[in-house]
Formats: C-alpha cells, sequence, structure tokens
C-alpha cells in the first residue's frame, strides 16, 4: 500500500477517533444530566431522524462519490443539480415535522418525544445538503479537509447541546434535551460552511480547467444515479428502519415483560444509548478505513487492475480481523469497568458484555459491503440485511417479552442481525476470497486472545484496584496496536 494511502487513513482514523471522542463525551455528559429515561427518549427521537434523512438523501451522497471518482470533471454539475432536489424535499420535511410533531411523537408511542421531534425539523432541510457535498468531496478524494469538517461539526453540535441543556434542565429533562436538539442544525451549518468555503475558494480554483467544456449525457447518466442510489439507499435505509422499529417494539415488550413504561424507556436507553453506543464505536476504525479504501477500489476496478483490487480487500480484509478481535475481547472483559468510567453506573455492563463481539461482526459486515457495492454487486447486502433485520425483530418481539431476559432477550436479537447480514456477505464473496491464509488468521485471533488472558490474569485478581485494571486496558490496546502495525507492516 503506498504511503499516502497509509497517511490518509490514519489521518482519517485520528479525526473520527477525536470526533467519536467528542461525541462520547457529550453523550456521557448528556447521559449524566438526563437519566436512563431521558437518554431513552433522545435514541427514540434520533431513529425517527435517522429514517427521515435517510429517506431524504437515500443512496445520493454515495451515488455520487462512486461516480465523481469515476468521471471528477461530472460531478460537480450533478452535485448542483442534487442540491436544489434536497432544497425543495428538505424544505418540505422540515415544515411537515415542525407541525405535525405532536403526532409523530405519539406515533412513536410516549408523548414527550414533540419536544424532540419539533427541534430536530430544522435538521432535514440542513443536513442532506451537507452530506451530499461530502459524498463529492469524498469522490476527488478530499478527505482531510472532510474529516475536519466532521471535528467541527461534532464539536459545535455537543457544545450547543450541552449548553441548551444546562439551561433548561430546571424545566424538565425531557424538555431540556428536546431543545438542544436545535444543536444537530448548528453542528451541520458549520461544517456545510466550512467544506463549501474551502471548495469553491481554494481547492475549485485548481480545478477549473477541467469543468469547462465537458460533454454530459444528463439521461443517461441520471438513469445511473437512479439506479444506484437506489440500490445503495434500500440497502442503507434498513438500518435506520430497523432502529425506528425497534424504538417501537422494545420498550412495548418490555411493558409486556412486566416493567412500566418510565422503566422500559429507561432499560430502552441503557440498551441503546450506551451499550450500543459503546459496542459499535470501535467499528470506526473500520468504516475510517472503508472510507478511504472504497474510491480507491473504485479506481482500480474501474481501470481493470483486478490484482490491486484484490489485494486492497484482502487487506482491508485481515485489518477488519484483527481489529475486530482486539475491540470484542476488550469489551468482554472490561465491561464493568467501562461501564463504571463512562456512565457512573454499572448498569449497562452487562448488556456491553451480551454485545461483546459486535466490533467483530460489524467490521467485516460494513468492509465486504463496500467491497460488493465496488463490484456493482449491491443487491446481496440489501438481501443480507434485509433478513437480518426481519429475523431480528421477530426476536425482539418474543424474547423481550419473556419476563427475565430483558437486556439478554434484546441483545440477542441484535446479533442475529449482524450475524445474517454479514453472513451473506461472505458467503457470495468466498470464491474470491480463495488467496487469504486462513490459518494465519487463526493465529492473529489466538495472539490477541493470549494477549488479553495474560493481562486479565494481572488485572483483575481480588486486590486489584481501579488503577492496576487501567494500566492493564492500556497495555492491552498497546500491545495490540503494535502487534497489528507490525503484522500489517508489508501487508500482502
Amino acid at each position: 500500500m503506498s504511503s499516502s494511502f497509509i497517511k490518509e487513513t490514519i489521518f482519517r482514523i485520528c479525526a473520527i477517533v477525536v470526533v467519536k471522542a467528542i461525541g462520547l463525551i457529550g453523550r456521557v455528559s448528556l447521559t449524566r444530566l438526563i437519566g436512563a429515561e431521558g437518554i431513552g427518549l433522545f435514541q427514540i427521537a434520533y431513529s425517527y431522524y435517522g429514517l427521515g434523512l435517510m429517506l431524504l438523501t437515500g443512496g445520493l451522497p454515495t451515488a455520487l462519490a462512486l461516480f465523481t471518482a469515476k468521471h471528477p470533471p461530472h460531478g460537480w454539475v450533478w452535485f448542483k443539480i442534487f442540491t436544489v432536489y434536497l432544497i425543495i424535499i428538505g424544505g418540505c420535511a422540515t415544515a411537515v415535522t415542525f407541525y405535525y410533531s405532536e403526532a409523530i411523537a405519539r406515533f412513536l408511542g410516549n408523548e414527550q418525544l414533540r419536544y424532540f421531534i419539533h427541534f430536530l425539523a430544522p435538521a432535514f432541510f440542513t443536513v442532506p445538503m451537507l452530506t451530499l457535498l461530502r459524498g463529492y468531496l469524498q469522490g476527488i478524494e478530499l478527505y482531510n479537509v472532510i474529516a475536519v469538517s466532521e471535528i467541527v461539526e461534532q464539536a459545535v453540535r455537543v457544545t450547543f447541546m450541552l449548553v441548551i441543556v444546562t439551561l433548561f434542565l430546571p424545566i424538565g429533562p425531557a424538555i431540556a434535551a428536546g431543545n438542544s436538539m436545535v444543536s444537530t442544525t448548528f453542528g451541520a451549518i458549520s461544517a456545510f460552511l466550512l467544506l463549501i468555503s474551502y471548495y469553491l475558494y481554494v481547492n475549485r480554483r485548481s480545478d477549473k480547467s477541467s469543468i469547462r467544456n465537458i460533454n454530459i449525457n444528463y439521461q443517461k447518466e441520471l438513469r445511473w444515479f437512479l439506479r444506484s442510489s437506489f440500490l445503495i439507499s434500500i440497502t442503507r435505509l434498513l438500518i435506520p428502519l430497523s432502529d425506528v422499529l425497534d424504538a417501537i417494539i422494545i420498550p412495548s415488550r418490555l411493558q409486556v415483560a412486566g416493567y412500566s413504561s418510565s422503566e422500559a424507556t429507561a432499560m430502552f436507553g441503557v440498551l441503546t444509548g450506551m451499550a450500543a453506543l459503546v459496542a459499535y464505536m470501535p467499528t470506526l476504525v473500520t468504516a475510517a478505513l472503508s472510507h478511504t479504501l472504497t474510491m480507491r477500489m473504485v479506481s482500480d476496478w474501474q481501470a481493470r487492475n483486478y490484482e490491486r483490487f484484490h489485494l486492497r480487500t484482502r487487506v482491508a480484509l485481515k485489518i477488519s480481523w484483527v481489529w475486530g478481535w482486539i475491540a470484542s475481547l476488550f469489551l468482554y472483559v472490561y465491561n464493568a469497568e467501562i461501564s463504571l468510567i463512562l456512565f457512573g453506573t454499572m448498569e449497562a455492563a452487562k448488556p456491553i458484555q451480551f454485545l461483546f463481539i459486535i466490533p467483530l461482526l460489524v467490521g467485516i459486515r460494513e468492509m465486504s459491503t463496500s467491497i460488493l457495492w465496488v463490484q456493482e454487486s449491491k443487491r446481496v447486502p440489501f438481501i443480507g440485511l434485509l433478513t437480518g433485520i426481519s429475523v431480528s425483530l421477530i426476536a425482539h418481539y418474543y424474547l423481550v417479552a419473556i419476563p427475565g431476559l430483558n437486556y439478554r432477550g434484546a441483545s440477542i436479537a441484535i446479533l442475529i442481525l449482524e450475524i445474517i447480514a454479514v453472513g451473506c456477505n461472505l458467503l457470495i464473496m468466498f470464491p474470491s476470497m480463495k488467496k487469504i491464509n486462513y490459518s494465519r488468521l487463526m493465529i492473529d485471533a489466538l495472539v490477541i486472545i493470549s494477549l488479553m488472558m495474560v493481562v486479565n490474569h494481572f488485572t483483575h485478581q481480588p486486590e486489584s484496584g481501579m488503577l492496576q485494571t487501567i494500566i492493564g486496558m492500556i497495555v492491552y490496546v498497546g500491545c495490540s496496536l503494535i502487534y497489528t502495525a507490525l503484522r500489517f507492516k508489508s501487508a500482502r
């Protein structure tokens, strides 16, 4: 792999770590301010927001990125065309959400959600344009400026969120957290202004010659966009749709199991706002790798350089495997410490342990999905996710309602989704993965497991204190990263 690619990937990972760290600080602070029930409402509202945002943008940002990587001079023209579309449809979505916030809250099962929905409405106008612009800039490989914009967006959002919650907290946690949702809009505006300013006044000056006198077959290219964005969007739509259905099903089925409405909302907050937040956080590494690698794989595939394409895919999947084991074992062993340090409670410890394998499953799923998309095989990830979500929803409905299962039942359903989805991807990719050394992958897993066993032996003794445990956590992560760096120093 080239040194420029490695530098871009490292910068991208560092930027996402900063973004996630800011987000984690904000989420932990918010949880401590508004409690488990408040964070449960927050999660339900954001599941609606995620679904609405995906319905608005679909797969357009990703399709624009893929298209621009193949046809750079045409990308800016299509960005302007799609921006007009998003302004119109985003404005309509904002108005509908704003005026019908109470009806939407009732549909989601809790009238207190009206505050959250009301102040989320402007985000449906601003965020789609931001994601589209990032898609275009990803296509011309301006990864660094995208990363900086994400840091700015997150910093502005979290700052406004915590300030607003603190100011309105005396009125009530639900009202305070609901009002803070407007911070999503402020963050998106700040990031959009940064990106568009950079492109118009810095980068585009060097691109003017390449975008003059270009011949665009609008009808042909529009058909490509419609087809590609549709296939991408129906795949990506499944996750936010699943989140909304989970937000409706899980609290209601917990009430069937004997919990009150307040207790059910609080448990949903612990599961999705604490445990799932922690379990999915390590996937930021594989997400950064996928984000940076996808455009290069597109170029290789377009140039019919299949040898280099398959080399990149093998390395990406191997890194996902190794990092997945590192993160998953960390969550399994240190679940109690993570819950206590981050949230000041042991309530999230068991759910984190139940979901420990998520980094391994999701990392490979995301990477394999990107690879299949580059190969124009977009139906496979969709079928896998659709099947996984369908089975997962059935499991949620029946398992969560069984008294005593609570977190365990919901965790099983989440894992079922990921196992089925990643299984479908790998099943189709298996014929092209013959050059992967599976024995070496098993050795990687054994090395990481052995390292964790040694570290755990010295950090989880009866007389061990929190300081010794934290030192053990640092030693494990440090040694694992050193092993990973040595393992992939000259990856082939």
